[in-house]
């Protein structure tokens, strides 16, 4: 244990869109180490330590190792390859394999473990035909097993979609939601595998981070949490809906894509017309149709928000308006989007043949 009247914790994934989010909730009450490879931290005042998950002791030498050991506290593990369409190997390696190095970590420090794991590893009850679970999923549902056969006192923590901070939209990078819903407000993508009923379950990275940060305050470990928007989550229509009224708001045109069943798409759709569209709208829908699994729920995902914030501050949760100031920030960000994907801006849907795909 540190000798510091700050608990000091020891965080992975500082940089990314929940990390950013969780320091800024934890940095006035805890010493922070957040391990990083590359990428720096915004805050003042965080320590940095630069290694890599991927390597045993975590990249670390082992006169470092030994060191940071004396001084962590606790561990909470954010870091992951959250792409959908990545490599197999690469998100095994960091999901899977990084999950490893920092739980021995823990083990060797002697210290609590939090793990941010997906809500998607829960038992979720899907539209027919969803495309199957992703190497990101299968992944981080192998992360849970090790952290729950790995001898040390852990806690999981379940956020579903992430999505930019509930007061105002920001999110300081741009994940697979966020690209394929900017692809949908472009006009883009002619049609969505994604039927018009399917909940999508959406929850601020502030919310996701105060819950975290709650549990941290109140010392709980050894429980699993569900940070989801459960039964509050919004029905994809009425995502497109929002999705035209920011449009309208920002005076740009909105083409409505046709949503379709997602067995429709897989049967019709896939193996028939999409040889035909160029390159780009093709990958494009690729990652959309892994994407619109996740926005394809029959049913609500359990919650355990409730658990960890107070009641009052769950009843100033409106998930609509939480969306809607996501969709304005991203409306402003569409150009990026494209360029992100590698999509010629001079690209419409119009260039394309047009689908017409019986209900079948």
């Amino acid at each position: 244990m540190s000798g510091n009247s700050k608990i000091t914790v020891l965080i992975t994934g500082g940089s990314g869109v929940l990390g950013d989010s969780l320091i800024s909730k934890l940095a006035d009450r805890y010493h922070l180490v957040c391990l990083v490879r590359r990428r720096s931290i915004r805050h003042d005042g965080v320590e940095l330590v630069y290694g890599d998950i991927r390597q045993p002791r975590m990249g670390l030498s082992a006169n470092a190792y030994v060191a940071l050991l004396a001084r962590i506290d606790w561990v909470i593990h954010c870091a992951a390859v959250t792409r959908l369409n990545g490599h197999n190997a690469e998100i095994f390696e960091v999901n899977c394999q990084g999950t490893v190095h920092v739980l021995a970590f823990a083990r060797d420090a002697d210290v609590p473990f939090y793990h941010v794991s997906t809500a998607f590893t829960l038992p979720c009850e899907y539209h027919t035909g969803v495309l199957p679970q992703t190497p990101y999923e299968a992944t981080k549902r192998k992360a849970e097993t090790l952290v729950r056969e790995a001898g040390v006192a852990a806690s999981i923590f379940r956020p579903s979609i992430i999505i930019g901070d509930s007061l105002d939209g920001h999110i300081p990078n741009l994940q697979g939601f966020h690209l394929s819903m900017g692809l949908v407000m472009s006009g883009f993508l002619p049609i969505i595998p994604c039927p018009e009923s399917g909940r999508v379950d959406l929850i601020p990275r502030d919310v996701v981070a105060a819950a975290i940060a709650s549990a941290l305050d109140q010392r709980l470990i050894g429980d699993d949490y569900n940070l989801t928007s459960g039964a509050q989550a919004l029905e994809f229509s009425m995502m497109l809906d929002l999705m035209c009224a920011e449009m309208q708001q920002q005076h740009k045109p909105f083409r409505r894509p046709r949503c379709l069943q997602p067995d429709v798409y897989e049967r019709l759709v896939r193996p028939v017309f999409l040889p035909a569209l160029d390159e780009h709208t093709r990958a494009a829908l690729a990652m959309t149709a892994q994407m619109c699994r996740y926005a394809s729920l029959r049913q609500p995902l359990p919650s355990s928000l409730d658990e960890l914030l107070p009641a009052a501050r769950l009843a100033l949760r409106n998930p609509r308006q939480e969306m809607m100031l996501n969709l304005a920030q991203l409306a402003t960000r569409l150009g990026a989007v494209r360029r992100m994907l590698n999509i010629p801006l001079e690209s419409s849907r119009t260039s394309g043949p047009t689908l017409e795909v019986a209900q079948a």
